[in-house]
């Protein structure tokens, strides 16, 4: 037996990372998301993770952080994990993954990219999710229904802090949207 101890494979980490579910949208990921900005690993094991919230005021970032935490310490080697929460450079929408774009319709939110169908899960009427289509300036956000720009936010207050309601008056469809930072 040897008493050196086993470094933690770096890929390893990274991939327990990428893997922990986003617990406010359990069908896709952190990794696909685009929130991991930076993985490190030492030789004494301890692992330090660095990731981008999608909102500044996110109240998910403890469930994630214990997440992770979790993960990461299943891997072999690993002595400690830190994680830290950047918003330097900022997450953006267009960081999310191919896959995560298919995951988010399967739930039944629609990615960023223009309108796509969202396939309800189990029969039920889900309100889709803008990520993007917007301008900047002006606010507005394409219905993921019908691609329409003619919608306005109708509350502040969606289902997260990161959302809000808007409503399209082409289809006179409700939908979530993520709010600008």
């Amino acid at each position: 037996m040897s008493d050196v101890a086993t470094v933690p494979d770096l890929d390893a980490v990274t991939a327990a990372v990428a893997g922990v579910p986003d617990p406010e949208l359990p069908p896709v990921t952190l990794g696909m998301l685009g929130m991991v900005h930076d993985v490190r690993v030492d030789d004494e094991g301890r692992v330090a993770v660095e990731l981008l919230p999608t909102f500044s005021g996110c109240p998910a970032t403890e469930m994630m952080e214990r997440d992770v935490v979790s993960a990461v310490s299943a891997v072999e080697g690993v002595t400690s994990v830190a994680v830290r929460f950047r918003f330097d450079p900022p997450w953006s929408a267009t960081m999310i993954s191919p896959e995560g774009h298919a995951r988010l319709r399967e739930f039944g939110i629609a990615p960023p990219g223009g309108a796509v169908p969202s396939v309800a899960p189990a029969g039920r009427r889900t309100l889709p999710l803008a990520l993007a289509g917007a301008s900047p300036e002006s606010g507005v956000r394409h219905c993921p229904y019908c691609g329409s720009d003619r919608t306005e936010r109708e509350s502040a207050f969606g289902p997260t802090p990161c959302r809000d309601i808007r409503f399209c008056h082409a289809c006179q469809q409700p939908f979530e949207a993520f709010k600008d930072l």
